[in-house]
């Protein structure tokens, strides 16, 4: 769950994901216990942290729609992301039963390896954290130095998801493989056998992808967005179930909450609602239950070898448990703010 929140906030969900499924798989097996029930909590981990806190590009463009405090978003994220996280990366994997599945054959290891086989636990630890360590040092750095200056346009190139994990690449194929005293063409061959595995699911997933921007295109989020428009529900509540509807028709979390902040934005100053809690109500609308138009839905969905039945009863379940768990924590701060 650590990790996973580590992770989610560090990095874009996708480039999260890829890192830590295979770590979850190699979990499950030294603790001899359903890779599942360890992959909801990862997961349930990393979307709550990346729907929810800067500087992922949702929550940051919600900040500045809502006009919030940064600082306050962060404070009351953390007492929404607990409760969020325990609820459905811990208690929903006890209540969906037997998640025992074999592990699938994209995340199996064809070999045993030996303990002086392997390289050191700092190595295996520190090359596999090396995009979020890149990723959050350029963040923290780009803090102190203008957005004018000429070395910005240098740490956006080498802080991007595709640099930070092409660095990471180049550094593993040293330190698990020749360091290790593989051949370049064994290590090589690792990198075809990798490339053959992943190539359905990036395949998949650029289908998601053209089919969410296909919907996008054709308006059904602004028709959705104009229906919502008079209502006169607290703008809590409408930033959330506009938000909901629109990931749901969109399969985009980024474009929902943005377009859901443009609507229920100007009632912030007519019913005075605290504008972090409306950008942590919206991050959570952004973060719900989704289907087949949703990329991460088949990323899900294919790495852990699931059929679609069951993606809906785990990926499907605990992202609407952290959607509307986040609402009512949202709900009862401001009852108290």
């Amino acid at each position: 769950m650590v990790i996973g929140l580590i992770f989610g906030l560090a990095m874009f969900y996708e480039v999260a994901f890829l890192i830590l499924a295979p770590l979850v798989i190699s979990i499950a097996r030294e603790a001899k216990i359903p890779f599942l029930k360890l992959g909801i909590t990862m997961v349930a981990a990393a979307t709550t942290a990346h729907s929810l806190f800067p500087p992922q590009p949702g929550p940051t463009a919600l900040v500045a729609a809502f006009h919030a405090d940064m600082g306050m978003v962060y404070i009351y994220g953390i007492i929404v992301a607990i409760p969020t996280v325990i609820c459905s990366g811990i208690l929903l994997p006890k209540l969906l039963g037997n998640l025992d599945r074999p592990v699938p054959q994209l995340l199996e290891s064809q070999k045993v390896f030996r303990d002086d086989e392997m390289p050191s636990f700092a190595t295996s630890l520190l090359v596999p954290l090396i995009p979020a360590v890149i990723i959050t040092g350029v963040t923290i750095i780009k803090l102190f130095v203008p957005a004018t200056a000429s070395i910005t346009s240098f740490l956006n190139f080498i802080g991007s998801a595709q640099i930070s994990m092409l660095i990471a690449v180049l550094v593993a194929l040293y330190a698990f493989g020749t360091a290790r005293g593989r051949s370049m063409s064994e290590v090589m061959s690792s990198y075809s056998t990798a490339i053959e595995k992943v190539a359905l699911v990036v395949f998949i997933i650029g289908a998601g992808g053209a089919f969410k921007q296909i919907i996008m295109d054709t308006g059904v989020g602004d028709y959705i967005a104009d229906m919502m428009r008079t209502s006169s529900v607290s703008p809590l509540i409408m930033a959330w179930f506009i938000t909901v509807l629109l990931r749901l028709a969109t399969g985009a979390g980024t474009v929902s909450a943005i377009t859901a902040a443009g609507i229920v934005g100007p009632m912030i100053t007519t019913f005075n609602v605290d504008p972090a809690l409306m950008v942590l109500a919206t991050a959570s609308g952004s973060n719900t239950l989704t289907h087949v138009n949703d990329a991460a839905f088949w990323l899900f969905k294919e790495y852990f070898g699931l059929s679609i039945k069951d993606t809906f009863k785990t990926w499907g379940l605990l992202e609407l448990t952290n959607s509307v768990v986040g609402l009512l924590i949202v709900l009862l701060l401001n009852l108290i703010i």
